[in-house]
């Protein structure tokens, strides 16, 4: 009994490990089209789960790769005021109060010139979508404008992440991965992305659902 006990936990419990493994929510995540999947601004619902969009500046790239052949390569020259540049994609299947987090690694070949080192220019954010379209913000912001969590890149990859709760109404998520400068910067300066990744939280109802019929069953055998 002992024994069908500890082997039938071990699996309530590996498939609870698996609910927080979830599928990547982002079509063409590692930017291997090699283009973009959608025009600027995207349609909605048609570009929807469609791939991504880039505007203001930011190309694929195969110098921008971390693994793989593409990546995504933004650009600011000197003294950019406040332009801010991105690949997004909109994906399709928000809930509303499920929390969804955003992350993609990062870095920067040329530096960062910015003489006023209190604003970081990589930026990465969510936001979301009703079904006509319209901008419904983040529960984290009140409704106004998306989620965003700003990086200093470096010379080394490293991760960026963020996380938002879908408001009421929410259809769809934005995710965007963006370089912004505040005008300050004496030199071109250039940041990379890859390895985007769009996963939702799992909950602890769906952790609870498997693990209480393995207490349940575990009580009844001892």
């Amino acid at each position: 009994m002992k024994r069908i006990t500890k082997v039938l936990g071990t699996s309530i419990v590996a498939a609870a490990l698996s609910l927080s493994v979830q599928a990547n929510l982002l079509t063409d995540p590692g930017f291997e089209s090699g283009a973009p999947g959608q025009p600027n601004p995207i349609p909605v619902p048609a570009g929807a789960n469609g791939g991504w969009a880039v505007f203001n500046g930011a190309t694929f790239s195969t110098a921008a790769a971390e693994t793989g052949t593409w990546g995504i390569s933004e650009s600011e020259g000197v003294g950019a005021n406040w332009n801010f540049e991105a690949p997004y994609q909109v994906s399709a299947g928000a809930s509303a109060g499920a929390v969804y987090t955003l992350t993609a690694d990062f870095k920067t070949p040329t530096g960062i010139t910015e003489t006023s080192p209190s604003w970081l220019p990589a930026i990465i954010q969510l936001t979301f979508f009703n079904a006509a379209g319209a901008d419904l913000g983040t529960v984290e912001t009140g409704g106004v404008g998306a989620n965003a969590i700003h990086y200093m890149p470096t010379a080394s990859w490293q991760t960026a992440t963020v996380s938002a709760t879908a408001p009421a109404g929410a259809v769809y998520i934005s995710s965007y991965l963006a370089m912004q400068e505040n005008a300050s910067n004496t030199g071109v300066d250039v940041i990379y992305w890859d390895n985007a990744n769009l996963v939702p939280e799992p909950t602890i109802l769906a952790l609870l659902t498997l693990a209480l019929p393995a207490y349940l069953l575990r009580r009844k055998i001892g």
